[in-house]
């Protein structure tokens, strides 16, 4: 099944130029890898691009360079495909090894997530979320905007059911839950610009204790 929901052309053209920052590419690569019609857009937003490099005269390439790149490659080993986590290899090489991925369960929700990456202290950051199935993911207010994309299962959003490959996106100042497929549950990856995602009720109580008692 092809995804429905897809990014929006501003964020194709940032991934396109190399102006998208690195939770937005690993996140936006993500999808490209379910998504054929997207990569095709990308295709042809980066086609004036090569139709440039291409008027541009050709020079010699160094002695011993291609020597010096398969060397460098071939010290790094290919990333390892993590058992039960659907996420491409290519984005799997540029993430720290799963054994390093700390997860937090959030309270009574059935869910947990872990920080993949993160861009500056206080900035953005990716996020793996895992849902179990007919979990719900409380209520929670975002500072900033969120992106994000389901890797397999599904999930309720706003009215929504979204599916594997799906987009979805969340305003600054907006807040919403999330409900997990009854059957296969949810997985999904998520950019938030601001990393600091308030739950409300009783689990923000916990958050904001948490969070008094690490400073």
């Amino acid at each position: 099944m092809m995804p429905v929901n897809h990014p929006p052309s501003e964020r194709l053209l940032a991934y396109s130029t190399g102006a998208a920052d690195v939770p937005l590419r690993l996140l936006l690569e993500t999808h490209l890898s379910f998504c054929p019609a997207c990569t095709r857009e990308v295709g042809r937003l980066t086609a004036p691009g090569g139709t440039l490099l291409e008027a541009v005269p050709e020079e010699p390439v160094p002695a011993g360079l291609f020597e010096r790149i398969w060397a460098e490659a071939s010290r790094h080993e290919p990333p390892r495909p993590v058992e039960g986590v659907p996420l491409p290899a290519s984005v799997l090489a540029e993430l720290p090894p799963a054994e390093a991925w700390r997860w937090h369960p959030v309270p009574g929700s059935g869910s947990r997530t872990a920080r993949l990456v993160r861009e500056a202290p206080g900035g953005c950051g990716l996020f793996l979320v895992q849902m179990k199935p007919g979990a719900r993911f409380p209520r929670h207010a975002h500072p900033g905007g969120e992106e994000s994309m389901v890797l397999a299962g599904g999930v309720w959003d706003r009215g929504r059911f979204l599916e594997v490959g799906d987009w979805d996106s969340a305003p600054a100042g907006s807040s919403h839950e999330l409900r997990a497929d009854e059957k296969e549950g949810c997985w999904a990856l998520i950019r938030e610009e601001c990393e600091d995602v308030k739950l409300t009720g009783w689990r923000g109580v916990l958050q904001r204790a948490a969070s008094l008692l690490s400073h």
